[in-house]
């Protein structure tokens, strides 16, 4: 028995949907060009996110549908929406509230204006992003070169004491002598004791 679940089927022919990106859109597809379709959080891809909204609203207390949903077979509720900025034309499609799938016949998708695309950076966005990068780079390769100089510097540090123990207790007692000798006198009246 295998784990995979069975492809969506075309609401019209039957066929087994085929899974494809179109842009950033991925989209259920009939191969035979009966449609497509997508889930909502894949329509914000494609449709602007008003028309999103309108659309999962509009669901909400829609009559049934000509179509089965592909990915469950129970009927999905038909949505009437306008598309555009002014709400029409009105475009009739099929949506399935419980897998959250929208689908649309030959032509309808084509119909809801595409978003404009982002406008291209102004020059002192532009010089901003510059600033900003360089000051990343910089930061980046100082913390590179740190990480490197650590990396020497504990290397060195394990190679002296591994090779050179009495180098080590010598730099110690330089270093600590005051809080050796004191750990060596509360030592050493436990050692009598014994």
């Amino acid at each position: 028995m295998s784990g995979e679940l069975p492809a969506p089927k075309c609401p019209q022919c039957g066929a087994d949907l085929v899974l494809g990106a179109s842009g950033k859109l991925d989209a259920w597809s009939c191969p035979a060009g009966h449609g497509l379709g997508f889930t909502i959080s894949e329509a914000y891809e494609r449709l602007e996110g008003d028309e999103v909204h309108r659309i999962w609203q509009a669901s909400e207390h829609a009559g049934p549908g000509k179509y089965a949903c592909p990915m469950c077979s129970r009927p999905m509720d038909n949505v009437c929406v306008g598309v555009g900025s002014d709400g029409s034309p009105q475009e009739s499609l099929d949506v399935c509230r419980d897998d959250e799938f929208i689908w649309f016949d030959p032509g309808e998708l084509d119909e809801f204006p595409q978003g404009a695309p982002a406008a291209a950076p102004s020059a002192d966005e532009l010089k901003e992003i510059d600033q900003i990068r360089a000051t990343f780079d910089h930061n980046l390769d100082d913390a590179r070169v740190a990480e490197d100089n650590r990396g020497v510097m504990n290397r060195f540090a394990n190679h002296v004491v591994a090779f050179h123990p009495g180098l080590v207790k010598l730099l110690d007692h330089a270093v600590y002598h005051h809080e050796l000798d004191d750990m060596d006198e509360t030592a050493q009246p436990d050692a009598h004791a014994a």
